[in-house]
């Protein structure tokens, strides 16, 4: 008479249940949990490490800016300087780090014109700025002023990624690699005068500004 009835679950058979169910939205759960955990934390890690890059750029801007004893400047003293400079980086490393710093002087009022390179020094993974007009480049505000001299330092780094080349793939194309730039102008604070009633530095193997 009551054989078509079901019988009642037994309370453990509904506690497997629940686990069952609990460990597969675990499961799914899990890897967003973990790929928000990476990206924040590399997310940081970048910032860091733009924001020491950008720290480089203003050092070495810095030293260069402060001239030397001679004119033009001992490519020693550039040396001294460089490597002082990416010391601001650690813990990341340097020695990939692309460092170009150029002497340049503005021609008339700077208005919307183009600077002038005079000198331009590059570490042994960079290239040197070519001596004449930067067309890539403008006379930045508080320099557009006649016969201004300052100097220009550009950082190029690569991002070394904290969880592999994923990220970097997604961010910094199909070879991996994301790299951070910086391009800091700075006033000329030592040197001498030349051409111009500012003072200007002259970098290593250089000349004063026309």
């Amino acid at each position: 008479m009551h054989r078509g009835l079901c019988r009642p679950r037994r309370p453990s058979s509904l506690r497997d249940d629940v686990r069952g169910a609990s460990a597969i939205e675990f499961a799914l759960v899990l890897p967003v949990m973990l790929a928000l955990l990476f990206g924040v934390t590399e997310f940081g890690r970048a910032i860091d490490h733009y924001r020491k890059v950008t720290l480089l750029a203003r050092a070495v801007a810095d030293l260069t800016s402060q001239g030397d004893a001679q004119t033009p400047m001992a490519a020693a003293t550039m040396t001294d300087i460089v490597a002082s400079a990416k010391l601001v980086l650690a813990p990341y490393p340097s020695t990939a780090a692309k460092i170009v710093v150029s002497a340049l002087g503005v021609a008339a009022d700077g208005a919307g014109q183009q600077p002038q390179v005079c000198s331009s020094y590059a570490t042994a993974t960079g290239t040197a700025r070519s001596v004449g007009a930067a067309t890539d480049l403008k006379v930045p505000e508080g320099f557009q002023l006649a016969g201004m001299r300052y100097v220009l330092a550009e950082v190029s780094v690569p991002y070394p990624a904290l969880f592999g080349s994923g990220v970097m793939r997604l961010v910094g194309g199909a070879n991996n690699q994301f790299t951070f730039k910086a391009a800091v102008p700075w006033p000329v604070r030592g040197g001498q005068p030349a051409k111009s009633t500012y003072n200007e530095v002259v970098l290593p193997n250089g000349k004063a500004c026309g």
